[in-house]
């Protein structure tokens, strides 16, 4: 019997959600749709963040379907936008208003959640050398907030709250 769709396309749905997924956990989202738009605004700001070249040789990490998202509107210009860590919060907040109710930071953590376990730890530390000094920090110390809570909750630990990363509505 013939198959509608190529095994290529259906591993590229299956990588996406997984993602999405990710993301949603991550985030405590309601939703998938939540969670894509958290990935499509976190995506693209650390996209348009980056010298071209950067954004393409970390693109190459991605999955199919999360590689469309990431590319997907990109106008490419000769340089890249350095933003301040307000500007680079705006930026993702823009994206986020269609699917209200999450704050750029929670976006922000729950996509680098998954870049972390997803992308290899070598291109993730380059990708955020070629970052504005004020972006950089921000996904550092985000970073450091997603290891802080991961050990929290290795160990067990109950002091820990969703609160402890804004909650999907900033609580």
């Amino acid at each position: 019997m013939r198959r509608h769709t190529p095994d290529a396309f259906d591993t590229a749905v299956q990588k996406g959600n997984i993602w999405l997924k990710d993301i949603e956990q991550a985030g405590k989202l309601r939703s998938r749709f939540q969670a894509y738009a958290a990935l499509r605004s976190v995506l693209h700001a650390l996209r348009d963040c980056a010298p071209t070249a950067e954004a393409v040789k970390f693109s190459a990490q991605l999955p199919l379907m999360v590689k469309g998202v990431f590319f997907d509107g990109w106008k490419v210009s000769p340089k890249p936008l350095r933003l301040t860590r307000d500007e680079f919060d705006a930026h993702i907040g823009r994206s986020l208003k269609e699917q209200g109710g999450v704050e750029p930071a929670v976006a922000l953590k729950a996509v680098l959640a998954a870049l972390q376990h997803h992308v290899s730890p070598s291109v993730l530390r380059t990708f955020q050398l070629v970052l504005p000094r004020e972006v950089r920090e921000a996904v550092r110390v985000a970073l450091l907030e997603i290891a802080a809570r991961e050990t929290a909750e290795k160990m067990g630990s109950s002091e820990w709250q969703a609160a402890d990363m804004g909650g999907p509505f900033g609580e």
